[in-house]
């Protein structure tokens, strides 16, 4: 993982209440840490499958989804005892995977310039800023161009619903290649679904309006 330092910047606009900044600040940093966890997982397991290729007790598996169910099934002795899967007890464990983060890796605030417009800089690890940066700019590309506009029907919002699935479906992609079962994956993305709520219903409002990165040198446009 590229552990190269970035900024989040995203556009704030209008009025906030202290628990809109709050709610927006837990989820952004929930987001965060849930999708660090799992690029910290695949890069264990290809650690992993690396260290044992040579290994004198072959066959050894090769695809990181074969790894993974062989991490479960193999003694405790073998691996260390951190090699948990992320899903172990059945739920997204955030807090678990916040503790997963060294100090320098976590999400913190770099700025908060609150005007209207205003801007908030966060700063995290450039691999996954960059994800969650995609994540709102999807959320913002669509519930932006509706925020004056009340849902039609069922229909309307049904199609909101899916597309918050697919959003969190792409931001947990990892979960595939590292051989989750669909139940686990379906819990990925319940959980971000979840954590998505708040930060649709800021951008609904106009007030979360954008989302880029930028160099930590830059000022804001």
């Amino acid at each position: 993982m590229n552990e190269e330092r970035q900024v989040l910047r995203v556009g704030i606009d209008g009025a906030w209440e202290a628990g809109e900044f709050a709610t927006s600040f837990n989820a952004l940093d929930r987001l965060y840490a849930l999708r660090f966890a799992l690029a910290l997982e695949i890069e264990e397991l290809r650690e992993l499958r690396d260290f044992y290729m040579d290994a004198p007790f072959p066959p050894f598996p090769r695809s990181l989804r074969s790894l993974r169910t062989w991490a479960r099934l193999a003694p405790p002795s073998v691996l260390r005892s951190g090699r948990a899967p992320l899903l172990g007890r059945g739920e997204v464990p955030f807090a678990v995977a916040s503790e997963l983060l060294e100090p320098d890796e976590r999400l913190v605030v770099q700025r908060v310039l609150y005007g209207s417009p205003g801007i908030k800089d966060l700063v995290g690890i450039g691999e996954i800023v960059g994800h969650l940066k995609d994540l709102l700019v999807r959320l913002i590309e669509h519930w932006s161009t509706r925020r004056q506009r009340s849902l039609e029907n069922e229909r309307r919002e049904l199609e909101n619903q899916q597309l918050q699935v697919e959003i969190a479906k792409q931001f947990v992609g990892l979960a595939q290649e590292l051989g989750y079962t669909k139940k686990e994956t379906r819990q990925l993305v319940s959980a971000v679904v979840l954590e998505q709520r708040p930060l649709v219903r800021l951008v609904a409002a106009g007030k979360i309006t954008s989302a880029e990165t930028v160099t930590r040198e830059s000022p804001p446009s």
